[in-house]
Parts: structure tokens; C-alpha cells; sequence
């Protein structure tokens, strides 16, 4: 007959098992601090790539339909609105839990799909900032950590 266990090995005793968990969860916390700031981050990058996609996409609707649009932006808030200015188009945005825009911010794009200025929105949560650009040239451009 096959024997398994080495002799005088009766398994694992419960003390083993035990600190084997001791272990694990010390790992876990010392891991957990880290994967917050790792989410943190990555929720601040996926928020300024979120809202330069929608910059694009009102400059681009202006140019397609002929018409002037804007993206209007409230300080403190976690959401923002594009919309066209006669009707017809609205689209409210969510950004991502925790992540909020740093002063109130109308960015208006002409019938041509040009800004009428810069522009510069500042998104931020506790990972730190990040910005996206509006040149007046026509130009979207983001920078996070």
C-alpha cells in the first residue's frame, strides 16, 4: 500500500494553520493602502481621458451638423453636461467615483467646431490633479499622473 504522509506526519496542526493566516492577512493590509492609491489613480486618468473623448466628440458634432455646441462644467461636481445650444442634444456624464472638476468651466465650440478661447478644466480627487486642455486652435489634450 501507498503511504502519503511522511511518518509521524498526522497534517497540519491548527497553530500552522493559524499563523499561515496570520501571515495572509498581514500581506492584505499592507497591500490594501497601495491598490487604493493604485484605484485612485487610475480613476483620475480614465476621468481626463473621458472628458477630452467628449470634448472631441462635441467639436466633432459641431463641424458634422453645423451647429454650436458646449460642454459646460460646475465647480465641485462630478458631472458635467454636453449639449447642443439651440436643443436637440444633451448628454449628462458621470465621472468616475471620487473624481470632481476644480472651478466652473464653459467650453463653447462654433458651428465650425473652433473654440471661442482656451480653455482649461482641472480634474482631481485624492491621487492628486489632472488637466485637460482646450487650445484655440481647435487642440484637446490631457495630462494625468
Amino acid at each position: 500500500m501507498l503511504e502519503v504522509c511522511a511518518k509521524g506526519s498526522d497534517g497540519t496542526s491548527l497553530v500552522e494553520l493559524v499563523l499561515a493566516l496570520l501571515i495572509l492577512a498581514v500581506l492584505l493590509g499592507l497591500a490594501y493602502p497601495s491598490w487604493q492609491r493604485f484605484q485612485a489613480h487610475q480613476s483620475l486618468r480614465y476621468a481626463a481621458a473621458q472628458v477630452a473623448t467628449d470634448l472631441r466628440e462635441a467639436q466633432e458634432r459641431a463641424k458634422a451638423e453645423r451647429k454650436a455646441y458646449q460642454v459646460s462644467f460646475t465647480d465641485r461636481s462630478g458631472r458635467y453636461q454636453v449639449q447642443r445650444n439651440d436643443g436637440g442634444f444633451v448628454h449628462v456624464a458621470d465621472l468616475p467615483r471620487g473624481v470632481v472638476v476644480e472651478g466652473g468651466v464653459l467650453v463653447t465650440f462654433s458651428a465650425f467646431g473652433r473654440p471661442n478661447g482656451a480653455y482649461r478644466i482641472v480634474l482631481s480627487n485624492p491621487a492628486g490633479s489632472a488637466t485637460v486642455t482646450v487650445d484655440p486652435g481647435g487642440g484637446i489634450r490631457y495630462d494625468a499622473p
